[in-house]
């Protein structure tokens, strides 16, 4: 009885993990700051996220003018307490040693780590976090951080 108790526990949170992930892929819409993590200002960010077997892959827009939106390859997985990690990774650079090198194996350097937090609800479903800029020196006062604040873009029903 205990057992078949804790079985069905054990389910339901793995159950529960896939389900989230599910929720996660798709197209998200908001808004990266820049200027340090309690700036205000910053520019429209969407990010189209794939999910399989809890990794994540995917794409960021930032749009920084009507003609000018910076693209970058996103790599990174999601955690049991639905935190997420993500890479976001320029192919048009070439980097050397482990700490450039992407998670996924595929060429290019990381230029900018996120980490955000997948808050899922009937009312408010969002992406809400933190990212900075990889650079050589880590302490260096000119690295820039900032805040990511996202929703889930809406799916319209087709008539």
């Amino acid at each position: 009885m205990i057992r078949s108790l804790f079985l069905i526990a054990i389910s339901i949170a793995c159950g529960s993990a896939l389900f989230a992930q599910n929720g996660l892929a798709g197209l998200w819409e908001g808004r990266i700051t820049e200027g340090g993590i309690y700036s205000e200002q910053g520019h429209r960010f969407e990010i189209f996220l794939q999910v399989k077997n809890g990794h994540i892959k995917g794409q960021s827009y930032i749009y920084i003018s009507q003609d000018s939106v910076i693209t970058r390859r996103l790599s990174g997985r999601m955690y049991e307490d639905r935190s997420i990690y993500l890479e976001e990774i320029d192919p048009n650079l070439i980097g050397s040693g482990k700490d450039s090198m992407p998670e996924d194996g595929s060429p290019g350097v990381i230029t900018r780590k996120y980490q955000v937090l997948f808050n899922r609800s009937i009312w408010d479903t969002n992406l809400e976090g933190y990212w900075q800029e990889i650079t050589p020196h880590s302490f260096n006062h000119k690295r820039q951080r900032g805040r990511v604040k996202l929703k889930k873009k809406e799916r319209k029903a087709k008539a």
